[in-house]
């Protein structure tokens, strides 16, 4: 060999070993930015929830979230920190309401100016979110009319919005006649279940990368390690803000079910399919939740011939749109009870729930939420209930 062909391989050898730490340098850049992000200056005890209640981003299983340290009355509950009510006023309007978005089926129905209205394309790109999910690009060949939409065996939420060969987006459908250019398949990475994993990712990419090459067409994927890496901060944000707050309403003899509904229905709560009454905004999203203590559903058939020895106002903080005001109304509802029914309010260990308790979750309220807002995930948003579902 000569001292040329010696060179060159010494050259090649350089430049891939240049190559590859210039992209570990990128990859611990990326890491140390991504951290200094979210980290904390100091500890904040109100957000020391045990780790065994929050979810830990392996378990596919929600965790009930817990506020812990919230008072001296709630300092050894186990699973949620203090009640809540609820009253008849109106909520205040949320800062930001989820958006219900029902487009049409078919294009060519549609008038010429509505699918291609700036602000209608724009809430259709918004159902996609590049900080939630993992966003595949496929792109057709030619325009492909889609027999059925591709199904994906994963556990994280999937949605598709498509391109048509009029250069305009929509939801994604199978409809005889409409032909898309593109459709950008999302994978949502957090959820209560946790963040994606890796494996996961892998798993979806290749079902992605599967239906484009029966399709003819070219897949662009994001940089999957940093979507996991952002994956898992995400999720660590999103663990120290998941909290349920519960309200137990004890009675001094057990209520009478048909009371309790004529209660219910003058403070404004609807009896929902899940067996709980619910305090719904003008939207329709639950603001604070009453249900048996027992766990009993509560159905017109329970509620005609049962009793019931024990209530429990739930108040879900992160999905709650006007926060720490909604809270107040549902504290307000849990006192009326508690006069109405002759009852105590009180922790799951059934101590008694001070004014000065309920004062100090409050204020923990108005820590959880500037957290929420500083990262720009407004209580209640769309963004707030896709992450706490």
């Amino acid at each position: 060999m000569s001292e040329l062909q010696i060179g060159l391989l010494l050259l090649g050898a350089a430049v891939i070993a240049l190559v590859y730490g210039f992209n570990l340098y990128q990859e611990w850049r990326f890491r140390k930015k991504t951290r200094a992000s979210f980290a904390r200056a100091h500890p904040d005890v109100l957000l020391e929830v045990p780790k065994n209640n929050v979810r830990d981003g392996v378990r596919a299983d929600r965790l009930e979230p817990v506020l812990a340290g919230a008072s001296p009355e709630l300092d050894d509950e186990p699973d949620r920190a203090a009640p809540l009510p609820r009253v008849d006023a109106e909520p205040a309007p949320p800062p930001r309401e989820p958006v219900t978005l029902e487009l049409p089926p078919d294009e060519d129905e549609v008038p010429p100016d509505d699918f291609s209205d700036a602000d209608r394309q724009a809430l259709v790109a918004s159902l996609l979110d590049p900080s939630l999910d993992f966003i595949a690009e496929v792109v057709f060949a030619e325009p492909h009319e889609l027999a059925a939409l591709p199904r994906f065996n994963v556990a994280k939420r999937v949605q598709l919005i498509g391109r048509t060969e009029r250069g305009l987006w929509k939801p994604a459908e199978a409809v005889p006649g409409t032909r898309y250019k593109q459709l950008n398949i999302a994978l949502q990475q957090v959820d209560r279940g946790g963040a994606v994993t890796e494996q996961e990712l892998d798993s979806f990419c290749q079902q992605v990368a599967r239906f484009a090459d029966a399709h003819d067409a070219a897949v662009n994927l994001p940089h999957r390690q940093q979507k996991i890496v952002a994956a898992r901060e995400l999720d660590r944000f999103c663990a120290d803000v998941d909290v349920l707050i519960g309200i137990n309403v004890v009675p001094a003899a057990p209520l009478e079910g048909g009371r309790l509904a004529r209660f219910a229905e003058a403070a404004g709560f609807t009896l929902e399919p899940d067996g709980a009454f619910h305090y719904l905004s003008d939207s329709g999203n639950t603001l604070y939740s009453l249900v048996s203590a027992d766990q009993t559903p509560l159905t017109p058939a329970s509620l005609a011939g049962g009793r019931f020895a024990a209530l429990t106002l739930l108040f879900d903080v992160p999905r709650v749109a006007g926060g720490v005001e909604v809270f107040d109304r549902a504290v307000e509802v849990a006192r009326r009870m508690a006069v109405e029914f002759d009852a105590r309010l009180v922790d799951d260990n059934r101590r008694e729930l001070s004014d000065a308790g309920l004062a100090r979750i409050r204020e923990q309220l108005v820590h959880i939420y500037g957290s929420m807002d500083d990262r720009g995930i407004a209580p209640g948003s769309v963004a707030a209930l896709r992450l706490f579902a």
